[in-house]
Order: structure tokens, then sequence, then C-alpha cells
């Protein structure tokens, strides 16, 4: 929100990445990775992280190229948004984006609410309030803060994943399966994938506290999304060598395999998960309120935080449940207009590019997988 003099490293913008993009969906891969195969599953993530990475490296070039500390919307709003429709588009999106953000972000206090509960002897409303005294505090001090909180924050789910990790080794139970299963199960996994990647917003907050450092902003992205992918296949491997059901939620039969501290360790994972990501989300959101309303950083702060918590207080479980969904196409929709602002933003100003060799062919290519991922979304299986 707004520029800060305390620069951000290398490390502290690649965790503001990780954070955005390894929320607790994570532990719902395990049992999709079972039902394709330990080789096709890998692959698979490969896959998806060149193509995140990709894609990732555009919106950071875009947010270099607007030059302003800009958020997604005004990188739109200058290299895609045209003619007399312009100054309309903008607010509309402005306004989607906004309703978007701030119910994903009550679903994770929603969703942290029923793990702390079930940790600590404590009533609904203080584990509501609670997560977000914590959560939207950090986020008031700024881009320094959320960057070193998010490096302690990834330190710590490193690990607690590492201890399960070695717990599973000791606990072998099943061989890993190798056989891949249908194409619908590989375009789920995939989709699955590509949303556990995607950390679009949390890119131009990188690209400002790394003050425009091409090397750095490089480096940063490709070690945010590698954090993500070590995670998913640590824990997808683990999971399934030691479960003793491969369940939906991999906490569940992987507990019940290695022992009850287990769940104990899972339940610290997933309230780490979700405040990562609404730590990196809710400054992404309070960039953008400023950015368009110009309210300064407090007021921006208070704009992107508080309305998450009123909505939650005010238990709208099933509009939230809707717009998480509508979170995700909202993932896929910024990311089929990225390219085409990407496109315009390599002819409208050629310094500052990110990506060595680009073109028509890599820009297709982007979008192909992206609208895959569209496909994996709402596939059967």
């Amino acid at each position: 929100m707004g520029t800060t003099k305390k620069q951000l490293t290398t490390w502290e913008a690649a965790c503001i990445i990780t954070g955005y993009g390894i929320g607790a969906g994570v532990l719902s891969m395990p049992y999709m990775a079972a039902r394709n195969g330990l080789i096709l599953s890998t692959l698979i993530l490969i896959l998806s992280l060149l193509a995140s990475y990709v894609l990732h490296l555009m919106i950071a070039e875009i947010a270099l190229k607007e030059g302003n500390g800009g958020q997604i919307i005004s990188c739109l709003n200058r290299f895609l948004f045209r003619g007399k429709t312009k100054q309309v588009l903008t607010v509309i999106f402005f306004v989607l984006m906004a309703v978007i953000l701030v119910t994903n972000l009550a679903a994770y206090i929603s969703g942290a609410e029923e793990i702390i509960v079930g940790l600590l002897p404590i009533p609904s409303i203080a584990a509501k309030l609670l997560f977000y005294v914590v959560a939207a505090s950090v986020v008031l001090f700024g881009l320094k803060a959320v960057g070193v909180s998010e490096k302690i924050a990834v330190t710590v789910i490193f690990a607690l994943i590492a201890a399960l990790a070695v717990a599973s080794l000791l606990n072998i139970r099943n061989p890993l399966s190798l056989s891949a299963g249908s194409l619908n199960d590989a375009l789920a996994y995939y989709g699955l994938a590509m949303f556990a990647m995607s950390a679009f917003f949390s890119v131009p907050q990188a690209v400002e506290g790394l003050d425009g450092d091409t090397k750095k902003i490089r480096k940063a992205v490709f070690l945010g999304l590698l954090n993500n992918f070590i995670l998913i296949l640590v824990i997808s491997v683990c999971s399934l060598l030691s479960s003793t059901e491969i369940t939906e939620l991999a906490m569940v039969g992987w507990s019940a395999g290695i022992g009850l501290w287990a769940q104990l360790i899972g339940g610290l994972f997933t309230v780490l998960a979700m405040m990562t990501t609404y730590w990196s989300l809710s400054l992404a959101l309070g960039g953008i309120v400023d950015d368009m309303l110009h309210t300064g950083t407090k007021i921006s702060w208070l704009l992107a935080t508080l309305p998450s918590l009123i909505l939650v207080l005010f238990n709208v479980a099933g509009f939230l449940d809707l717009m998480r969904t509508a979170g995700g196409l909202i993932a896929i929709i910024i990311a089929v207009m990225v390219v085409p602002a990407y496109h315009n933003a390599r002819r409208d100003v050629p310094e500052n590019n990110l990506l060595r060799r680009s073109g028509l062919p890599l820009e297709i290519m982007i979008v192909i997988a992206y609208i895959l991922m569209a496909v994996g979304s709402v596939v059967p299986v």
C-alpha cells in the first residue's frame, strides 16, 4: 500500500509470492495425485510451474513498465483498456476485484476459525477476531512487515512439513502409485496445480519491494513458485506413502497413518497457510484501493481488511462459497487478460523486459495453458 523506503530482500519478495499461493487447498492435491500416479503428477506439476513462471513474469514486466508501483488494475488500465470505454471498464473491473477479494479474505477468516476452535478452547467469535487481529495488523505496517512475516511463516511451514515428511518415511504403508488415470483426472490435477501456483496480485508488490531490479525480480518470482512446487510435491508423496486411506482432505488419512500429533501439525499448517494468503491478498487489495481511490495507507488498509471481518461476523457462509468459486474464475480471467496487456506493454515500452525471449507463439501457449486450467477446474472426476 503505497511506496516504502524499506525495500524487500529477494527472499522476502519470494515468500510474499509463496504465501499467496500456498493456501490450504494444497492438502486436496494428494487425492488427485493418487488418481494420476506419481510420474504423471510430477510431470503435470513441472508443466504448471513453467507456465505459471512465464505468466507471473509477464505480470511483473507489465508492473515494471507501468512505472508507478502500479497494481494489476492500473496496469490493465494503461496497457489493455482503450478508447471511450477505458474509464468505465477500469471502474467495473475495480469493483469486481474488490468484491471478490474481500469475500475471499472473509473465506480465509472463516476457514481459519474452524481450525482455531479445534486447537484452542475459545468460542467461535473469539477465534475469528484473533485471526483477523493477527493477520490484519501485520498488513497495517506495510510491505516490509508483510515480507518479513511471510519469510518467518514460510520457514515455519517448511519445518512443519519436514516433520511430517520424516514421520511419513518412518511409517510407510503404501507403495507409490505409478499408473496414470483418466484424461479428466489429469486435467483436474493440472487445474489444482495451476491454482496453487497462482499469485497474480502479489507480483506487483514484489516488483515494488525490489525497486525494479530485473535480476532480483526474476529470481524472486521463480523462488516463490518453486517453494509452492516443493511443498506440493513433498505433501503429495508423503501423504501417498503413509496414509491409512487417501482422503480428499489429505490430513485426515495422513494423520491417521502417522499419529494423532500429526493432526495438530496439520492444523497449524492450515492456519499459517491461510494467514500467509490473507497477508498477501489484503496487502494487494490495499494497494489496489489506494491506487484507485487515493485514500492513503491507513484508510486503504481499513477498506481492504475490515469488510472481510464484517462479512464473517454476519455468517454469510453460502455467499462466501459462491465467491470463492468466483475467485477461481477471476484468476483465469486475469490470466487471459494479462497476455494481451503484456503484448501491448512490450510494444509501447521496449525497455525493462523480464522475459528474454517472447513473441506471439509464447503468448498463445500461455493463453492455452490457462484455458486448460479453466477446463480442469470444472471437469467431472
